[in-house]
């Protein structure tokens, strides 16, 4: 039987440091089944996209540099691969964005922007 899950069998790659990615938020992309890559630091991943592998998604620290983020952008939407810009639960922002966390409501708000209806909807 196929899964309605729109995270089946995607594979995301994660950009951001060591504790950017929580257990519950992995847990809930897991159960979901997704396949997630990373974390990894920006260098890596940039080093990564570089070489050719490829990804369904990109979900981004937004506390990258200014610089690491516009590489990224331009890079991923050339190559017309969806992806966010988030932050974790550790930190402070202004309410908005993405925050990558276990919540069901954060989950599933990336995954409409990744995966929903609109094609031309990249972060």
């Amino acid at each position: 039987m196929k899964s309605l899950s729109p995270l089946a069998g995607k594979t995301i790659l994660i950009i951001g440091g060591a504790g950017f990615l929580s257990k519950d938020a992995r847990a809930a992309f897991v159960a979901r089944q997704a396949l997630l890559a990373g974390p990894i630091v920006v260098s890596c991943a940039m080093e990564c996209l570089s070489k050719g592998l490829m990804f369904d998604a990109v979900i981004i620290d937004v506390t990258i540099s200014d610089e690491a983020m516009l590489w990224l952008n331009e890079w991923l939407e050339t190559r017309r691969i969806p992806f966010v810009f988030a932050h974790d639960e550790r930190h402070e922002t202004p309410p908005g964005g993405f925050v990558l966390s276990g919540r069901p409501s954060d989950i599933e708000a990336m995954i409409a922007a990744l995966f929903g209806r609109d094609p031309s909807y990249y972060h």
